[in-house]
């Protein structure tokens, strides 16, 4: 295009070539070592993702606590003092993994920017390290929002006046490129030839991930050991959108090793490195942790659509069984919750249903077999990230939508909704607390849409023609309460 036509063009490779990995390697995932040597572990293309988040250079007192005394060697190598050579350091280190990343394959690197007085953007030093130094094609910047910030009590400056204010920081960088090409080595045919070719990103998920702002919470440094932990999320859907199972992950600056439990998690094969033995041996003890989770299921062609499947108890366990499931399928929520209303015996009398007057819009509008109509309000996606309505403002458009449409209502007026989603709040959470507090006379039942016992005993009991909730969300005593109320208004 002309807009392209005035930069100079990179240089594109069409090599193929993917080495893989000795058993033997793979064999110990944590390597105590220097991060600029990893070629000399791994052959070379055959990473499919570098993951990583740099330890930040800010001063003594982080050295201090990641990596002991700043001014002594470590296996040989000190500890950068100056910022030059902290992004000689950064350089070195990628040079050795551009070498094992197969031929298309990408880096992720999260970064902070540094200071204040002046500020410092370090993810435009590594931009040029990664792109203008080693050659590599950027990809993108995808936003880490840690944080809304809007109503916090700490500002930084001089306070409401121009003087000198300050920004918040209340995001970091993810860095995006690739090696030598746009696409992945092979992107056709890569399971005759043996390569890893299953992709584990939902829909949903598929569709947040390529937006270039991401809304995930930060970790808390006092659980994980570490003073700089990235979430588990965010290496997590890095690796979901970036490489199919089975594939290489590799993390140079390991830490406390979150980037080998988000592998682990997603069916990939994670090596990290990691200088200090203190983190490593953190890194081997929860990589080990999480190899004794339950591992959930991958759903075949032959399972989609399938009832009767028994849920795991713990809650965590539960959202990967309900991802790994919309993954399976394929779908988006919306498009799941019409099978899954068509399946319990409804009639969709209408999708998108607006109401006259009122602004307001539901999924659906539905019928049971007596022709009583329902609004569907399908709540939510399935993402790793905050699904359904364990997202705050996905919890608060609902309870809106509700509010509005029953302050209109009368008595011999009455609109029943059910509100299925890929995941119902926290047990005792702040959505879990406000949703209930609306009762079942506002919302009649809230289901996930891959409980199958909810959807084969609650939602088509509904569709049949049951006209009061069944225990489930609800409890003996809301309902009994719904009942008192159905008897005021008639």
């Amino acid at each position: 295009s002309a807009f392209y036509a005035r930069f100079s063009p990179p240089t594109i490779s069409d090599d193929n070539e993917v080495t893989p990995v000795p058993d033997s390697v793979l064999a110990e995932p944590v390597r105590v070592m220097d991060s600029r040597k990893i070629h000399e572990v791994l052959p070379e293309n055959s990473v499919a993702l570098v993951v990583t988040s740099p330890p930040y250079f800010v001063g003594k007192e982080y050295e201090l606590a990641v990596a002991g005394d700043p001014n002594t060697r470590r296996d040989g190598n000190a500890i950068p003092t100056t910022y030059l050579e902290y992004l000689q350091m950064l350089h070195d280190v990628f040079a050795s993994c551009l070498r094992v990343l197969e031929p298309g394959g990408r880096m992720a690197i999260n970064v902070a920017n540094l200071g204040r007085k002046p500020y410092r953007s370090l993810s435009a030093d590594i931009i040029r390290i990664l792109q203008d130094d080693l050659g590599m094609l950027l990809r993108g910047e995808i936003i880490w929002q840690k944080a809304e910030g809007a109503t916090g009590s700490v500002a930084w400056g001089s306070y409401r006046k121009a003087t000198n204010p300050v920004l918040r920081d209340l995001t970091e960088r993810v860095i995006v490129v690739s090696k030598g090409r746009f696409d992945r080595a092979m992107p056709k045919g890569r399971a005759e030839k043996g390569l890893p070719h299953e992709s584990t990103l939902s829909a949903d998920d598929f569709m947040e991930a390529t937006l270039d702002v991401w809304k995930i919470a930060p970790e808390s440094a006092r659980r994980v050991q570490h003073p700089a932990p990235f979430p588990i999320e965010l290496p997590r859907r890095l690796i979901d959108l970036y490489t199919y199972r089975d594939d290489i992950v590799i993390d140079p600056f390991l830490g406390s090793g979150t980037t080998l439990l988000a592998a682990e998690r997603t069916g990939r094969q994670g090596m990290g490195f990691e200088l200090d033995r203190e983190y490593a041996d953190i890194a081997i003890a929860r990589l080990e942790a999480e190899k004794q989770r339950p591992k959930v299921p991958s759903y075949d062609a032959a399972q989609k659509g399938q009832l009767a499947i028994e849920l795991p108890d713990d809650g965590q366990d539960r959202l990967e069984h309900f991802q790994a499931r919309a993954t399976s399928v394929g779908k988006k929520a919306a498009d799941l919750a019409e099978q899954v209303l068509r399946s319990a015996g409804f009639e969709i009398v209408k999708e998108k249903a607006k109401i006259p007057k009122l602004g307001l819009q539901f999924s659906f509008l539905v019928a049971d077999k007596e022709g009583r109509q329902y609004y569907v309000d399908v709540s939510g996606a399935f993402t790793t990230v905050r699904p359904g309505l364990r997202r705050t403002d996905t919890m608060w458009k609902l309870l809106g939508r509700v509010h509005v449409l029953k302050a209109r209502e009368d008595s011999q007026n009455r609109s029943r909704v059910l509100v299925l989603t890929s995941s119902l709040p926290s047990n005792g959470s702040e959505g879990d607390k406000a949703l209930r507090a609306i009762g079942p006379h506002s919302v009649f039942d809230a289901i996930e849409m891959f409980d199958d016992a909810a959807v084969s005993q609650r939602l088509a009991a509904y569709a049949a023609g049951v006209q009061v909730p069944i225990a489930g969300f609800w409890t003996d005593a809301d309902i009994a309460e719904f009942e008192e109320f159905t008897e005021r208004q008639v």
